[in-house]
C-alpha cells in the first residue's frame, strides 16, 4: 500500500468515528459539531428588583463597567453590597457608578440575597414609565455548572442515579437549543432561573432534600456533552411533573414541536401512579370563572350555562373546552391549555367538568403541560432499575444521544 492510499484510508476511518461520534443522522450539522469546552449561558435572576445584597466573601473580586461612565473596582476581601438603582447609574458600595451595566467577577462564588451561585454576575439597570429604574440580574456561567444547578431542584429528593442523569440530558438539551436561537450571542440574558425555563438555584438546594451541589455536579458530569437529537438535530426537550397516565403531544399544550413531533407525540405511562397529583379535583364558582377569564382575555357574562369538553388531543388531554354563558347563551371557545391557566388548574389532562351547587367542579390528572419526559414517572423507573437511556429513550420515542462538546 502506497503512502498516498494510507493517508486516504485513515482520513476516511478518521472521518466514520467523528460522524459516529456526535450522531449523523441526517447529515453533519455545524451546530453539533463536538468542542473542546462547553458554551457560557446567561440566565435570569429572579424578577427585576430595586435593590440585591451581594456578598463575595474572602476571595479575590472585580467590577467593571460595561456601558455608560467608565467604572472599575478589585479587591482580595471580602465584599459585602447592596445593589441599587441610581438617578445616574447603579450604586454599589455606596457609590453611583454612573454606568447602567456591571460585570462582577469572583474568585469561586458569590452570594446574592441569601443563594450561592459560580460564574459571573451581571447587573442591568433598566427603566420604564410604570415601574421605574429596577435591576435585572444576570449569572453568567458554562452550561455544566448550570445543569448541575438545574437537575436537583427539578427532580428533587430520593431519586436514583439514572433519573438525575437523564434530567441531566433533558436540561443540557433545553438549554442548548435556547443557545442555538438567532441573536442568541447579543441576548441579554438566555434562560429564567424559574418554571418559566427550568427551575435553577445555582449552589444552593433545599436542605430537606438530602442531597447537595456536589452530588448533582457529579451526574452532571456523568453525561456531560450529551443532548438529544432527532434526525441529527436538536429539540425542545420538554417535560412536566406528573403526566397521570399518559403524555400529550405540544399541540394539545402550545408549545412548539421544532421538527421533532415524532419523540413528542406522547406515550403511555404506568410509572407515575404514586405521584399525589397522579389524581386531583378543584372545585370554582361562575364568579370565579368569569374573573379568571377576563384575565386572559377571553371574557363571559354570567350566568354560565354549561362547561364541556369539546375535543381531546393525544392520552385524553382537554385541547379544546366550549363555554355556554349570558342571556344569549353565547359560546365561548378556547384552548384546554388556557383555560387550564386561566383557572389555575395543575393541568389540562381534564376527566370531566360538571356542575355543582355553588359553581363546577372540575376533575383532572397530572401536574404540568403534560409534554415529554414524565419526571415522576422517571423518578419510578429509575426506582425499578431503569438506566437513564431506557428513560429517555422511553419519553422521547426515537431520538439519538450526540455528544457536543
Amino acid at each position: 500500500m502506497t503512502q498516498a492510499m494510507r493517508i486516504a484510508l485513515w482520513t476516511l476511518i478518521a472521518a466514520l468515528l467523528t460522524c459516529a461520534g456526535v450522531g449523523c443522522g441526517g447529515g453533519p450539522r455545524s451546530a453539533l459539531m463536538a468542542n473542546t469546552a462547553p458554551p457560557t449561558i446567561r440566565v435570569r435572576l429572579g424578577k427585576p428588583r430595586t435593590k440585591a445584597l451581594l456578598v463575595v466573601a474572602r476571595q479575590a473580586w472585580s467590577i467593571r463597567s460595561e456601558g455608560g461612565r467608565s467604572y472599575a473596582a478589585r479587591g482580595a476581601t471580602t465584599l459585602k453590597t447592596n445593589l441599587r438603582s441610581g438617578t445616574a447609574g447603579i450604586v454599589v458600595r455606596g457609590t453611583d457608578s454612573g454606568s447602567s451595566v456591571l460585570r462582577i467577577r469572583s474568585g469561586s462564588w458569590f452570594t446574592l440575597d441569601g443563594k450561592t451561585y459560580r460564574g459571573t454576575l451581571l447587573v442591568h439597570q433598566e427603566s420604564d414609565p410604570k415601574h421605574g429604574r429596577r435591576l435585572v440580574l444576570v449569572n453568567e456561567l458554562d452550561l455544566e455548572t448550570y445543569v448541575a444547578g438545574v437537575i436537583g431542584n427539578e427532580v428533587g429528593p430520593k431519586a436514583e442515579a439514572a433519573t438525575y442523569r437523564a434530567q441531566a440530558v433533558t436540561a443540557r438539551t433545553y438549554a442548548w437549543m435556547r443557545l442555538q436561537r438567532s441573536g442568541a450571542a447579543t441576548r441579554r440574558f438566555h434562560v429564567y432561573d424559574s418554571a418559566a425555563s427550568q427551575v435553577y438555584t445555582g449552589l444552593s438546594i433545599p436542605a430537606s432534600y438530602g442531597i447537595d451541589y456536589a452530588d448533582m455536579e457529579r451526574r452532571s458530569k456523568e453525561t456531560r456533552g450529551v443532548i438529544l437529537t432527532y434526525r441529527g438535530r436538536p429539540f425542545p426537550t420538554y417535560y412536566a411533573s406528573t403526566c397521570g397516565g399518559h403524555t400529550t403531544e405540544p399541540d394539545s399544550s402550545g408549545l412548539d414541536p421544532g421538527r421533532a413531533r415524532e419523540p413528542l407525540r406522547g406515550v403511555p405511562c404506568r410509572y407515575c401512579t404514586t405521584s399525589k397529583y397522579y389524581r386531583w379535583d378543584k372545585t370554582f364558582s361562575d364568579g370565579h370563572l368569569e374573573s379568571a377569564l377576563k384575565r386572559v382575555r377571553r371574557p363571559i357574562k354570567l350566568p354560565v350555562h354549561g362547561i364541556e369538553i369539546k375535543r381531546r388531543g393525544r392520552g385524553g388531554w382537554a385541547a379544546e373546552v366550549r363555554i355556554v354563558y349570558g342571556a344569549q347563551r353565547a359560546v365561548r371557545s378556547l384552548p384546554g391549555h388556557v383555560f387550564r391557566s386561566a383557572l389555575g388548574l395543575r393541568s389540562h389532562n381534564l376527566a370531566s367538568i360538571r356542575q355543582v351547587r355553588g359553581g363546577w367542579r372540575v376533575k383532572g390528572k397530572g401536574w404540568g403541560h403534560g409534554v415529554g419526559m414524565c419526571q415522576w414517572g422517571a423518578i419510578e423507573m429509575g426506582r425499578k432499575g431503569a438506566s437513564e437511556t431506557e428513560i429517555l429513550r422511553y419519553y422521547y420515542p426515537g431520538v439519538d444521544f450526540t455528544k457536543v462538546y
